[in-house]
């Protein structure tokens, strides 16, 4: 029995990740779980789609089954994304490789690449680059490139070849023995406004879903668009963050420095220019123009200011997630519960988790419940319809469905 973990958004679920699924299938995985960003993800930004519907999608397009990767790592970089989902992955204790979506395609020069991102002269020269002002990406593909050579740094330009790395690095670091499968992206390169025949990057599908153009269920699978289309939060013109860019801009101005200094990814006094900037900018746009720079990445100020709207402290963020939870499964997806369950693994086992009242019995799982469903119900308030705001998400709907 091979069983095959794929960490993801699926935001929304599209003909690529469909592909991706029946790709690791026909290659000889019997069990596919998903391991899933719930209602923010790691750009900052608030999902597309509710998550209960993205499993449902999910679960129709071939997962067995769907765990949530908990808010804290979700919108986050890439290596706490990647150590959340990985750490998840190991916990199950019954994973037997990490599939990812991959610009290369090549797992042995990945690996390389991870191996290179952990030197000790690869770590020398990134103070030397981070010096000249770099952000921390280009500053650490610049200072690989010196030491290992252009073609080992050249997949750190590469967003989903950097999240593999990442992926490579957690598995690494927790000793893992889950093996990694680097899958070649087809079609349009992530993050491409320009679509390949019927594959579009999911930023695309989202930017035609909020400009309600129709066109966007050409480049997801016809059961998906059915989902999506009977999601009773649907996203508003625009985009969702939108829509919760009031309740940010006042969370941001009654914040001081020193509060904004205990925010994730602050550093170098960053605090400062986002006082300064909230001060006078009158949207979220604005203020996020006016700190980007060379240093600062358009993602991570996306995610600071969404940490502030969330409530997350630096301090107060988990080391490791609490808790298994399941966000829907099928008949394959329960067989694997139930071997995760007599399986046992090397120093990650969390307790699994479905309702509020399984969290409660574990202090770390209750509080990642817990905020959790905080952020969910922030998370409402997103949608076209107002009747849904505030809604209780601590009793989670249970997805199980086979195709």
């Amino acid at each position: 029995m091979k069983t095959t973990a794929v960490i993801c958004e699926y935001n929304p679920f599209h003909n690529g990740h469909e592909y991706m699924l029946k790709k690791l299938r026909e290659e000889g995985s019997d069990h596919i779980a998903a391991i899933m960003s719930g209602s923010f993800t790691q750009r900052g930004e608030a999902a597309v789609f509710d998550k209960y519907s993205r499993t449902k999608a999910a679960l129709a397009g071939g997962a067995d089954i769907v765990i949530e990767l908990p808010v804290s790592f979700a919108c986050a970089n890439a290596e706490r994304f990647a150590f959340g989902g990985a750490y998840i992955a190991q916990a199950l204790g019954v994973v037997d490789e990490l599939a990812f979506g991959s610009e290369t395609g090549d797992t042995k020069l990945l690996k390389t690449a991870a191996d290179a991102v952990d030197d000790e002269r690869v770590r020398a020269e990134l103070s030397v680059q981070l010096a000249k002002g770099m952000t921390f990406a280009a500053a650490r593909q610049k200072a690989v490139e010196e030491i290992f050579g252009a073609e080992c740094s050249e997949i750190l330009s590469q967003p989903n070849d950097i999240l593999g790395i990442e992926y490579i690095r957690a598995l690494k670091k927790l000793g893992s023995g889950i093996s990694v499968r680097a899958l070649r992206r087809t079609g349009a390169s992530h993050d491409s406004e320009e679509a390949s025949e019927n594959i579009a990057s999911a930023k695309a599908v989202r930017s035609l879903i909020y400009r309600e153009d129709m066109g966007y269920e050409r480049f997801i699978p016809e059961y998906a668009a059915q989902i999506f289309s009977q999601s009773e939060n649907q996203p508003p013109p625009g985009g969702r963050m939108a829509k919760l860019e009031q309740a940010l801009l006042y969370r941001l101005r009654t914040m001081t420095a020193e509060e904004i200094s205990l925010l994730p990814e602050i550093s170098e006094g960053l605090e400062n220019r986002i006082y300064s900037s909230v001060k006078q900018g009158c949207t979220a746009e604005e203020i996020i123009s006016s700190i980007k720079s060379k240093r600062y990445t358009r993602a991570r100020i996306a995610r600071i200011l969404t940490y502030a709207l969330l409530g997350f402290r630096k301090r107060e963020l988990p080391e490791h997630p609490g808790y298994i939870r399941i966000l829907g499964m099928n008949q394959r997806g329960r067989e694997l519960l139930r071997m995760a369950g007599k399986s046992g693994s090397s120093g990650t086992k969390l307790p699994v988790v479905i309702r509020y009242s399984e969290a409660e019995k574990h202090s770390a799982a209750k509080r990642m419940f817990l905020q959790e469903s905080e952020c969910d119900d922030i998370y409402a308030l997103s949608g076209k319809s107002p009747d849904i705001c505030g809604r209780n998400f601590t009793t989670p709907l249970i997805v199980r469905s086979e195709r």
